[in-house]
């Protein structure tokens, strides 16, 4: 990192931004220097002006924390209806209202090295405190973005687990990453828990937390 000369030595730059031409003349002198030029560059014939990411919403929503525990009561929103295709390939629904407990949504992916202890347990998942009832459905990417042969060798063991393939719910959801568990509240009909899941352990307790806040 340079910068220009003051009266107690080198004043530091702030490094080039990507795309941003290099800084020259009076415009290195600080980065509050360079942000003002930017922000008056609009009324500058032939300046180029730079959209705002944070005016761009899918890009904000990108950046909203990752999400792990019960969800406050204030940010629970509703539930929406698993639609995509099953294993065999043909139209399958999973209506949340259906089932009599918790539901647990299990979002992996076929090619995630942190998936294989989530697709091995899903049939009988590990540990005792878990609510009684609950339910599980994995829930993955949709048949363009994924190999349903290689899902279904996944699913091998998942036993009686209904397996959705559906882009819709991860979008519906606001899911950007796996592996990604959901604990839904059928009888409202809303998201209660959410994390990322770094182990069995972690899943339970985001589960026990939300069903003991709910």
């Amino acid at each position: 990192m340079t910068g220009s000369s003051g009266p107690d030595g080198p004043v530091p730059t702030a490094p080039l931004i990507p795309g941003e031409p290099a800084p020259s003349g009076s415009e290195s002198a600080s980065p509050a220097t360079r942000a003002t030029a930017r922000g008056t560059s609009a009324g500058t014939a032939g300046a180029e002006v730079r959209p705002n990411p944070l005016d761009d919403l899918a890009f904000v929503a990108g950046l909203r924390p990752i999400p792990t525990g019960p969800v406050r009561a204030s940010e629970r929103w509703t539930a929406a209806d698993l639609i995509g295709l099953g294993l065999d390939g043909r139209p399958l629904e999973v209506r949340i209202g259906g089932h009599p407990g918790a539901l647990l949504l299990c979002f992996l992916q076929t090619h995630c090295d942190g998936c294989g202890e989530f697709w091995r347990g899903v049939g009988a998942p590990p540990g005792s405190d878990w609510p009684d009832p609950i339910s599980l459905v994995v829930v993955t990417r949709g048949p363009d973005s994924v190999d349903r042969s290689e899902v279904a060798r996944l699913a091998d063991g998942t036993g009686t687990v209904p397996v959705v393939m559906s882009d819709q719910a991860w979008a519906d959801y606001r899911v950007t990453g796996y592996p990604f568990f959901v604990l839904v509240d059928p009888v409202p009909g809303t998201v209660v828990g959410e994390t990322v899941g770094f182990g069995w352990a972690d899943v339970q307790a985001m589960v026990r937390a939300s069903t003991d806040a709910r």
